[in-house]
């Protein structure tokens, strides 16, 4: 199937149909602000307590979206990995109710701008643009029986939309459905202003675990009486209540509905487009907006009403997911910069756990619906995600802890098959965009349990520019993530920043490139040139304070020496020709002198055997044994015996000042000396960080 417009074309229609109606002059007092009372505090309600993960239907199925697309949705999740992975929601979007209420027999009655038709107490119609008029419809939302067709279920008949919860329910997953806080939705059919008690229930009813609440307010452009013109705000109560008191409304309701069933709270998502401004002069003066000190200490300008535009100012306290931009489109453009990205660093207050800023869906690894790529469609506007701007988009929401929502078609090839003008053509996903999905690594920075969304490293690029951004995030377990942007689309970029400029104060750090798995050691700089449009994302780790010395297990032998003996060697007392059993000292280094050469041997058991190159008739690779007590003196033993852990020893080396702990594995005592001068017995003592305690070799 095709859709009949961009997935992204939504609100563009909407505005475009409210430009065309002639404009409303309003002769109407402004209304005074009331006192700020306590702020309604963030929602906790104990969902969303890391960004929500899973698929919508709308980037690539429209309107047209049907039961059984779900059904194949969520068999492909399920055996894909996906929802092994985490994206364990599944959501229909517009479209899936019939355009009239259970009340009525034919659709919702439009006026001349594509709005619901309010009417007077006499029952007159008005136009609503002063904020009056009341909704005649009621009843309950249906199902379109043509896509959502009724179904049986452990002998009960249920409609469509419970038997796809029920669906998804049994393998695993959640189920989400859309609404809006308006009189219609923006594909025309019933919203649920007004109907918020009757809806709630039956989605609590039908097992829905996430609601997606959109704001579709149709109306003719308003001038006020201060000659602004407000363009289409909504008409009737869409302009006397804020978006924050119809949000509330309907969390509220869904969270009594759900006490009264007995079923768990469900996760709000609020879709709201942040264009909408409201009309002052038309909101209520006991709106919940005009009374909450959040709302107020941040500010509204002067043609703003509180509780519409910005969303991130207040949406965390009634939302879970809260929409700060507009739809995004099939362009990386929409989710850089100069996009949603500058959004969501401005309000890092609405992102922590049960509360986060949504970038809106994916792109990554989508599919142009609308025709094969390249052959019967080459719009812009349609151009698929490569595999580049899928990590990219991927990453940034990822360090934005954003919602990961799927918008691509995840069907199977044969499922998401298309034929048109005698083309055929699949909008599946990849196999490399699945495994981008599937990212082990992307997927625990954007869950992270801290819940803290990254800011801006250097200066923010000029307006329209496309110069690189660079990102940092803090981790719950005190890693960084770090993310380096070629917002460029059309040539390579050198992307580069500073351990300084990313608040690390360590000389060195540990690094994992996250899409690529490459490791490594940063010192100073961080630095890639990246493709048009790529990016590299890293975790930082501190370095360990010690780690194993690299002369264990490398088979060769090595000269060892202890700090503050001016490089006095490791070695047999008496040399090779000494009796077996005799202590070990420091003397002299010479290269050619075997009974001061070792070899560090690994044990199966994470220890080290420790022994010499005495090959005489006196001493055969004698073994550094460690003594009952703190004092005692280290011997050499020619046999090996693999149970005794006086003869096993662990080996860390500092990775600040490189000098080698040896500590033995019996008496949890260290490799020492007593003093520093030639032929000073070697001991083992308490580990105090004296240099006569750190190693290191002479060759």
């Amino acid at each position: 199937m095709a859709l009949s417009r961009p997935p992204h074309a939504r609100g563009a229609l909407r505005r475009t149909v409210a430009l065309v109606a002639s404009t409303a002059l309003l002769t109407i007092a402004p209304l005074g602000v009331t006192a700020a009372h306590a702020a309604t505090p963030p929602l906790n309600n104990g969902k969303a307590l890391t960004p929500p993960m899973g698929w919508n239907s709308w980037n690539s199925l429209g309107t047209g979206v049907t039961q059984q697309q779900v059904v194949d949705t969520i068999d492909y999740m399920t055996a894909n990995g996906l929802l092994a992975a985490g994206y364990d929601t599944v959501t229909i979007d517009d479209g899936w109710s019939l355009d009239h209420r259970s009340g009525q027999s034919t659709g919702i009655v439009k006026n001349s701008y594509g709005a619901m038709q309010l009417y007077d107490g006499s029952g007159h119609p008005v136009s609503g643009l002063d904020g009056t008029g009341s909704d005649p419809t009621s009843g309950h939302l249906t199902p379109d029986p043509r896509n959502f067709p009724d179904q049986v279920v452990n002998g009960q008949a249920v409609n469509g939309i419970q038997y796809l919860s029920w669906y998804a329910h049994s393998k695993g997953m959640k189920f989400g459905l859309y609404g809006t806080d308006t009189y219609t939705t923006c594909q025309g059919h019933p919203g649920s202003l007004g109907h918020e008690a009757v809806d709630a229930d039956d989605f609590v009813s039908w097992g829905v675990d996430f609601v997606k609440y959109d704001d579709c307010p149709y109306g003719g452009p308003i001038t006020g009486p201060d000659g602004h013109n407000y363009g289409t705000q909504g008409e009737g109560q869409e302009l006397t209540r804020s978006m924050y008191a119809r949000v509330q409304a309907f969390q509220q309701q869904l969270d009594a509905a759900s006490a009264r069933q007995g079923k768990g709270r469900v996760t709000m998502s609020v879709s709201a487009q942040p264009v909408h401004t409201g009309v002052p002069y038309l909101l209520n003066a006991d709106d919940p907006a005009r009374g909450d000190s959040v709302v107020q200490a941040a500010g509204t300008p002067q043609y703003n009403a509180p509780g519409y535009a910005p969303t991130g100012v207040w949406c965390g306290q009634v939302a879970n997911l809260c929409r700060i931009g507009g739809d995004r489109g099939s362009d990386l453009g929409g989710v850089l910069y100069n996009g949603q990205l500058q959004t969501a660093l401005q309000y890092p207050d609405n992102a922590h756990p049960g509360n986060w800023n949504d970038l809106d869906m994916l792109f990554a690894g989508w599919q142009d619906p609308y025709g094969k790529w390249g052959v019967t469609d080459t719009c812009s506007c349609h151009q698929p995600f490569t595999d580049t701007e899928s990590a990219t988009e991927l990453s940034i929401l990822s360090m934005m802890a954003a919602p990961l929502i799927s918008g691509a078609d995840l069907r199977t090839a044969a499922a998401s098959q298309h034929t048109s003008g005698g083309v055929t053509w699949s909008t599946g996903l990849t196999a490399s965009a699945l495994a981008l999905y599937k990212n082990t690594d992307m997927i625990a920075v954007d869950q992270d349990s801290l819940g803290t969304p990254a800011t801006l490293v250097g200066s923010a690029p000029n307006p329209g520019n496309t110069a690189p951004v660079v990102l940092k995030r803090k981790l719950a377990n005190g890693d960084t993530a770090v993310l380096l942007v070629n917002q460029d689309g059309a040539n390579s970029r050198t992307v580069s920043t500073s351990l300084g400029a990313l608040g690390l104060t360590a000389s060195s750090y540990q690094s994992k490139e996250l899409w690529t798995k490459a490791t490594g050691t940063v010192t100073g700089t961080v630095s890639a040139t990246l493709a048009p449009h790529a990016v590299a994302f890293y975790r930082l780790s501190a370095a360990p304070a010690t780690v194993t010395p690299a002369l264990v297990g490398d088979g060769r032998f090595h000269g060892l020496t202890n700090g503050g003996s001016g490089g006095l060697a490791l070695e047999v007392a008496g040399t090779c020709s000494a009796p077996a059993g005799g202590v070990a000292d420091i003397n002299t280094w010479d290269a050619t002198h075997t009974s001061e050469q070792w070899q560090f041997a690994p044990n199966g058991d994470g220890t080290v055997r420790i022994f010499d190159r005495c090959y005489t008739g006196t001493q055969i690779a004698g073994t550094l044994t460690g003594p009952g007590s703190a004092g005692g003196a280290v011997t050499v033993q020619n046999a090996f015996d693999p149970n005794s852990a006086y003869q096993k020893w662990t080996l860390t080396q500092s990775t600040a000042t490189g000098a080698i702990a040896i500590t033995n594995r019996a008496t949890g005592l260290v490799l020492d000396t007593p003093g520093t001068a030639r032929t000073t017995t070697v001991t083992t003592n308490p580990a105090s960080g004296a240099q006569t305690q750190g190693w290191s070799p002479l060759n």
